[in-house]
């Protein structure tokens, strides 16, 4: 918690990634998470809230692990935060498990709900809108994956791709902030999650954009 009254409250809403799960093992400490790298670059005029769950998805529930319909958390979650002055949606690395039948499009419509809430919520403690960024995700390496989940994420190469390309185009056509994360390797141990450097550099580059977008509304 940050106590100074006039920091910039930012959510970062994700599966593990945002939780800090390490790979082959359990969880990053704070310092060490992305999140934790954020706040730090960001310094104490900002305040980074975390809210990571491992298997979250977009939204539905996870063919493999329940309760992790991240559409149906995000009411409780924003209403118990607001106000806010930005909202980082980080997900869809779940949505590309060997159980999931949605469409890369049907997956991706569900931000439209995410906004109707953010807007629904922010009626509600009469607060402006939060601004939105929203995350694409990086690539997961298919045959490493095997090694720690064995079926749950097979033929996700192929599903990771085409999803992360309609997270990208939903949103520029819909003038969404968005922190393009491909570029970002994860590690051979498990071949989905993230390790130290990786989490470094996340962290640092989203506060460039963090900083962006947030100066423009000072």
């Amino acid at each position: 918690m940050n106590t100074n009254p006039k920091a910039k409250r930012i959510l970062i809403y994700g599966d593990s990634y945002t939780y800090g799960k390490i790979p082959g093992g359990n969880r990053y400490d704070s310092a060490t998470r992305f999140t934790g790298v954020l706040q730090k670059e960001l310094g104490e005029n900002y305040e980074v809230i975390e809210e990571g769950l491992r298997g979250r998805v977009i939204s539905g529930e996870h063919p493999f692990f329940p309760h992790r319909d991240g559409l149906a958390q995000f009411d409780g979650i924003i209403g118990s935060h607001l106000p806010l002055d930005l909202v980082c949606l980080f997900l869809g690395t779940n949505e590309t498990n060997s159980g999931s039948t949605k469409s890369s499009d049907q997956i991706v419509t569900a931000y439209d709900a995410y906004q109707d809430r953010l807007k629904k919520w922010s009626d509600f403690h009469n607060c402006s809108i939060p601004k939105l960024i929203i995350v694409t995700p990086p690539y997961i390496k298919e045959e490493e994956s095997y090694k720690a989940f064995k079926h749950i994420f097979k033929d996700a190469q192929k599903k990771i791709i085409s999803l992360t390309e309609q997270i990208a185009d939903y949103s520029k056509h819909n003038s969404i902030q968005n922190y393009d994360a491909r570029h970002i390797g994860v590690s051979d141990i498990d071949g989905v999650h993230l390790d130290i450097s990786a989490n470094r550099q996340i962290g640092e580059e989203l506060a460039v954009v963090v900083k962006r977008i947030l100066s423009k509304s000072s």
